[in-house]
């Protein structure tokens, strides 16, 4: 009978030698990921994924955290500093812009393309196109996708930024600017847009023809570097999300209204003007590159970078 007992507390004794330990790694601080929640102006999916719970059950291995910032610059200056490891929805213009002066961060996947959801919109029934604003007031957001769209449609009609009166704002600002009638026109992005054309303004551009509306998700380089499966796992993730939105139009639009605070219906015009696939295309490059070129002529980007090294 005792050798029986001496022989139950070997086991027991074996079985907490395995399970103490167990218990330690599971009591141990989990690594921190910390992901943009950046919704505007139309990110689809990132609505989706924070409804759904989906960066917490794709990445649960991680302390996740939200960040709750929607500017690709103050973002990719948190990231610099240390406060975010992903971003995503920066524009590539704003990328390359925080990419060349330092901001030491990768590209994880395409965004969004959307060449329809960048706009010049105007109020002024006297202004019928880009040339119509000759010697007018126009805000918006130097250095952004939009204002890119500007430059090149005032290039196509002889003209350039002398010709008109600038006024330097955040897009949001430039939206309530030109809804207040203190502006000629204003240079718009995704549900902005549709306000403002409900509202009586008129598109005079857009980004058709001109540029791709790239918009990225990109990750701090140290972070890729301590997690170099985050590419496939973040394309797998995303994936995912389009399926969920492909199999459940309606309720992707009922998410992305109550989201921007708009009607179902004003949701849906803009659902077309939008392509999620996240794989990086050879067109995608050759959009970064004429980006690139903006960027420095407009002496918005003084330092070159190279646009391979960022992937």
């Amino acid at each position: 009978m005792k050798q029986m007992k001496n022989k139950i507390f070997s086991l027991a004794a074996a079985a907490a030698m395995i399970f103490l330990p167990l218990l330690a790694i599971e009591g141990q601080a989990k690594e921190s990921l910390r992901i943009s929640g950046w919704t505007r102006p139309f990110n689809l999916p990132v609505m989706i994924e924070l409804a759904d719970g989906s960066y917490e059950r794709s990445f649960g291995e991680f302390d996740v955290s939200v960040i709750d910032m929607q500017s690709g610059p103050n973002l990719m200056a948190a990231m610099e500093a240390g406060e975010v490891d992903i971003v995503q929805g920066i524009g590539d213009a704003a990328f390359l812009v925080a990419a060349s002066s330092g901001v030491n961060a990768k590209i994880l996947a395409v965004n969004s393309r959307s060449p329809k959801s960048f706009a010049v919109v105007s109020n002024n029934p006297d202004v019928k196109d880009i040339s119509g604003l000759k010697g007018r007031s126009v805000a918006g957001l130097r250095g952004s996708v939009v204002h890119q769209v500007f430059v090149e449609a005032l290039a196509e009609n002889g003209m350039s930024e002398a010709d008109i009166e600038f006024y330097p704002m955040p897009l949001a600002n430039a939206a309530s600017t030109l809804l207040a009638g203190k502006c000629d026109a204003a240079l718009l992005v995704g549900g902005d847009i549709t306000r403002a054309v409900k509202a009586g303004g008129t598109v005079i551009a857009d980004g058709g023809g001109r540029v791709r509306g790239l918009s990225l998700a990109v990750v701090k380089t140290s972070f890729l570097e301590s997690h170099p499966d985050l590419p496939a796992r973040f394309a797998a993730m995303r994936e995912e999300t389009l399926n969920r939105i492909a199999a459940d139009r309606d309720g992707a639009i009922k998410t992305a209204a109550a989201d921007t605070k708009q009607a179902p219906a004003d949701i849906e015009p803009m659902m077309p003007w939008y392509d999620f696939n996240c794989d990086v295309s050879s067109d995608d490059l050759d959009s970064m590159e004429k980006t690139k070129k903006y960027l420095m002529e407009n002496k918005i980007m003084r330092n070159d970078i190279d646009i391979s090294s960022l992937f």
